[in-house]
């Protein structure tokens, strides 16, 4: 499990030194995770202790998020004045994930769907 743990914060680490060393505009951490798929990708199979981490990670998600919580809360000063346009800005984001979400789903579902014959049809 900690060989597991230290693969997933090692390319988190690796990730932000990328971003860093090649003045990248991605976020560190978010080239971490593609890294890390990529790994998965590559590997045959996920090991058992990778499973386990990520299912402990999985299962304590909502506490990665109160640290954001906090700083919005401690610098509610800065918050306050665009407020408005915050919230519109996260419902559009919102709708616009759903709707990307959405028609993802429906080009996978097509192509994954076997195609019936209009003769077979009840």
């Amino acid at each position: 499990m900690l060989g597991a743990l230290t693969l997933i914060i090692g390319l988190q680490v690796f990730g932000t030194l990328l971003a860093e060393v090649l003045a990248l505009p991605v976020p560190g951490p978010v080239l971490g995770m593609l890294l890390f798929l990529l790994v998965l990708a590559v590997s045959a199979r996920q090991p058992p202790a990778l499973e386990q981490v990520n299912n402990f990670f999985l299962a304590n998600l909502s506490l990665l998020f109160v640290p954001a919580a906090v700083g919005i809360v401690s610098h509610l000063g800065l918050v306050t004045p665009i407020i408005g346009r915050l919230l519109l800005v996260l419902v559009l984001s919102l709708l616009a994930g759903l709707v990307v979400s959405a028609w993802v789903f429906a080009r996978v579902a097509d192509r994954f769907t076997p195609a019936q014959d209009e003769e077979n049809l009840p």
